[in-house]
């Protein structure tokens, strides 16, 4: 009897019973909602840090002298927070979850809407806008060899620095060229991320 009793103790079988039964349930474990808060959490957030550096780079290239650029670019801008609202709707745990989700949305949107304020203000046209928006261009650039997706931004700073009039002959031959070449970058490698996440998709 006392064989039975040592053996019982040395048996794993009463730690593993006691362990189960102090186990959690399986949906504390669940990925419910964890979607949404990681696209909110470093898509909406880092969308948004970008999109904050590209709306001071514009304030002082005095692009929000137009009120329909400042339009454009909210309106263009909200479209990621939508879909985070839309991913939240359909991928949610809890009302708490919903309403954590829904506060970081807020906030993002509220980031998102302050060029309809610059816009107010009577900010001159800048004289280095180009380079202004070139230097952007770069900083984003070196960016986007970390996160190739932020090469999407890039692309636009490089672009609206192009459509931008240079006022002397000199930025004319250096900032477009410039500029050229920080598109040329930018595309190149955009593309190199969408082929290898395309690859991925269809392996």
């Amino acid at each position: 009897m006392s064989f039975f009793i040592s053996s019982w103790r040395l048996s794993p079988l009463p730690a593993f019973v006691g362990l189960s039964l102090l186990t959690p349930p399986a949906m504390a474990f669940g990925s419910s909602a964890g979607t949404a808060s990681l696209f909110i959490i470093v898509g909406v957030g880092g969308f948004t840090l970008l999109n904050s550096l590209m709306q001071g780079l514009f304030f002082f290239a005095g692009q929000y002298r137009n009120p329909i650029f400042a339009k454009r670019h909210v309106l263009s801008a909200l479209i990621v927070p939508l879909l985070a609202f839309a991913l939240t709707l359909y991928d949610h745990r809890t009302w708490s979850d919903f309403t954590l989700h829904l506060g970081m949305i807020i906030v993002g949107v509220g980031l998102i809407l302050l060029p309809l304020q610059l816009s107010q203000f009577n900010q001159p046209s800048n004289q280095h806008a180009d380079w202004l928006l070139n230097l952007g261009a770069i900083l984003v650039l070196g960016i986007s060899y970390l996160v190739p997706p932020c090469a999407l931004f890039a692309m636009i700073l490089a672009h609206i620095a192009i459509a931008s009039r240079p006022n002397t002959e000199a930025k004319k031959i250096i900032a477009k060229p410039l500029s050229y070449l920080i598109l040329a970058a930018s595309y190149a490698l955009f593309g190199y991320w969408l082929f290898h996440l395309l690859s991925k998709f269809g392996a």
